[in-house]
């Protein structure tokens, strides 16, 4: 065995910044097993460094280089929207950005200059674009990094002389000490020094799992296993086309541990998260759920509620390999691994909607059947959740039955079983998925059905009622203010009725002189204006007052107030605009680098927030808010309105009022 020769001192001089070493004087212990001796030349340190590496793959979604990585914080203009990554789970505000459309095209732009780290944790600061599109062109999949499997730290290291006598300890507490250590049994001088790893040692593979090592050969093994099962190149996989991919057409898994078992079923990825799987018949059919999620390891499909098929496919899958067409998964667990190979299947009959979108559509409202262009007298189907069906003339029952849909051999089916009404029973397939209408056919027969949401009463949801606003033009506290009228009723505007405002009773009866709903101008304060509601295609209608009234909203409260305020505790919107569809968001003011966590329970944003004191009050200003809907937010706000558990913000023509939740 060939000894490399070490300098002792520059050793401990690079090692003393990183790691805690005991010293032992002269002790003597039992020569080491020449197998346990770590030798740089072996292939063992080889494997040992590729696990220490630096994981460059961790931010692909910025840079889409695996053998670097960008050092954070970093600012990064996405899609012309400015937000700043301070941590790795703030790349998900990147994903939410490139996520929110589907048929743009998603940039990415650094705002330089910025930090980069290679595989060996050299650090290189990079200037500009085309300085760092000079590294990722250079950059290829690193195969000497290994990413599936990883040291439980502290380990430590036995350092002996020639004598076999012990004169340090060095303790190893991460990845980069462990890298730096072993790059320094590379140099060589006149002492001779030997190291020997103290077992046991615990790995720790990218599930979860753990699996103790006593010598070089168990751990050498134990890399190369793990290094087996993650190797594999998901550089093209993106979130988004997993995702796409799934919901286009049904799957088939068309090898299960190597075996063609469940090649027979078809899976339906649903747009809702739903998920069918069935062999062929109705009576094979098991719904579950489906969801996707970005890790540190790759893609991870997560398949739950699930009951005859829990055991063989629920669970987390890693997506280790994907295309448009084909998919290979890994599922881990207890130490057994199951992998499986999916396949789609899309027919010359695949419609547009998934059995998803058809239930929901089924079951939103009830339906006008048309049987080859008849409708019967009684009118409606009702589909209900609880797969009953019913037909209803003037809320009596005439028949009822049950319903069902599933997806048969590729082809997406709905079962209609009435007692008493057979004209209309059998098996439908579903050719044809509109906004308004869902066309079904069985053999010749074609049955259109046409939902029929309107309400019993479209005046049941209106009532005379109050329309209070802070004064909102100059010059301020004038009593005069622009209003949007249809904020008046903000939930009942449907395209069942039509609503017009007038400024006397007269003017409403006969429909003349009807004045602009939005940005109307209060004549006095307060005002009585009169909204008319007709219902459409019968012309019925209902007068209604809406009284206007402009307060002096007029704050005292100071920034410091302000700040306190919004740090307590939590805060929702429940006001925006006259509508409460931004209530579901929880906001959590932090004081550190002013992050406002921004939460539903299926969706998180790290925004940023701040406030300052102008001459008209305190400003509080959003940014950074990369999401659906609550992007609304984004600007500068006035605080008009200031209690402690309330604030009314006015941005321009906005009105936004936030209330606080303390449990």
């Amino acid at each position: 065995m060939k000894i490399k020769h070490l300098l002792v001192l520059a050793f401990f001089v690079l090692l003393a910044p990183i790691m805690v070493t005991s010293c032992q004087d002269e002790e003597i212990e039992p020569n080491p097993e020449n197998e346990n001796i770590i030798n740089s030349e072996t292939a063992l340190v080889s494997l040992m460094q590729s696990t220490s590496a630096y994981d460059g793959s961790v931010d692909d979604v910025m840079d889409e280089a695996n053998c670097l990585s960008v050092n954070l914080p970093v600012t990064v203009v996405v899609n012309g929207i400015t937000i700043t990554i301070n941590t790795l789970e703030d790349l998900g505000l990147i994903e939410a950005i490139y996520n929110e459309f589907d048929n743009d095209d998603d940039v990415l732009e650094y705002v330089f200059p910025i930090t980069i780290i290679l595989n060996d944790y050299t650090e290189i600061t990079i200037e500009n674009q085309e300085q760092l599109q000079e590294f990722i062109d250079e950059c290829t999949a690193d195969e000497d990094v290994i990413e599936c499997i990883d040291f439980q730290y502290p380990i430590s290291f036995s350092m002996y002389d020639t004598n076999f006598q012990v004169i340090d300890t060095v303790v190893i507490g991460s990845d980069f000490e462990l890298y730096v250590f072993l790059q320094s049994l590379e140099t060589s001088n006149s002492a001779v020094v030997l190291a020997s790893l103290n077992f046991p040692v615990t790995m720790v593979y990218a599930n979860g799992d753990t699996v103790e090592v006593n010598s070089n050969q168990e751990l050498e093994a134990a890399i190369n296993a793990a290094e087996e099962e993650c190797d594999y190149d998901d550089e093209d996989c993106t979130l988004q086309e997993v995702s796409e991919a799934l919901q286009d057409c049904h799957w088939e898994i068309v090898s299960y541990n190597g075996d063609d078992n469940f090649i027979d079923f078809d899976l339906v990825f649903g747009g809702g998260g739903a998920l069918q799987i069935s062999e062929g018949d109705l009576t094979e059919v098991e719904l579950g759920s489906w969801n996707l999620e970005s890790t540190d390891q790759g893609i991870v499909l997560s398949i739950e509620q699930l009951s005859a098929f829990s055991q063989d496919l629920g669970g987390d899958w890693l997506v280790v390999d994907c295309a448009d067409d084909r998919f290979e998964l890994v599922r881990t667990v207890e130490n057994t691994t199951t992998e499986i190979v999916m396949e789609i299947n899309c027919d010359d009959n695949q419609v547009s909607c998934d059995f998803q979108d058809v239930r929901d559509y089924l079951v939103a409202c009830p339906q006008i059947p048309a049987l080859n262009g008849y409708t019967p007298s009684f009118t409606t189907f009702t589909f209900h959740d609880s797969n009953e069906i019913s037909t209803l003339y003037e809320n009596d029952l005439l028949y009822s039955g049950t319903w069902d849909i599933a997806m048969i051999e590729g082809e997406l089916k709905v079962f209609i079983n009435f007692n008493g009404l057979e004209d209309y029973n059998g098996e439908y397939a579903v050719v044809e998925c509109n906004e308004d209408s869902l066309v079904l056919q069985q053999g010749e027969d074609v049955l259109v059905l046409t939902q029929q949401c309107t309400s019993d009463n479209p005046f049941e949801c209106f009532s005379n009622t109050e329309l209070v606003i802070c004064d909102n033009m100059e010059p301020f506290n004038d009593g005069m203010a622009e209003f949007n009228l249809n904020e008046a009723f903000p939930n009942c505007m449907t395209d069942d009725v039509e609503v017009g405002f007038y400024q006397s009773m007269t003017n409403a009866e006969v429909e003349v002189n009807q004045i602009p709903a939005e940005g109307y101008v209060n004549a006095s304060n307060p005002q009585t204006l009169y909204a008319r509601v007709t219902e459409v295609g019968t012309g019925n209608f209902e007068i209604y007052t809406v009284e206007l009234v402009v307060e002096d909203c007029g704050q005292t409260c100071s920034e410091q107030d302000v700040d306190a305020f919004l740090l307590d505790c939590t805060w929702n919107v429940v006001n925006y605009n006259g509508s409460d569809n931004l209530i579901v968001w929880n906001f959590d003011f932090e004081s550190s680098n002013n992050i406002v966590v921004i939460y539903t329970e299926t969706a998180t944003i790290d925004a940023t927030w701040t406030t300052s004191q102008t001459n008209n009050g305190v400003i509080i200003e959003f940014s950074n808010v990369a999401g659906s809907d609550i992007q609304a937010i984004t600007g500068q706000w006035l605080v008009v309105e200031c209690e402690e558990d309330r604030l009314q913000l006015h941005r321009e023509n906005d009105i936004m009022v936030i209330e606080r939740t303390c449990d």
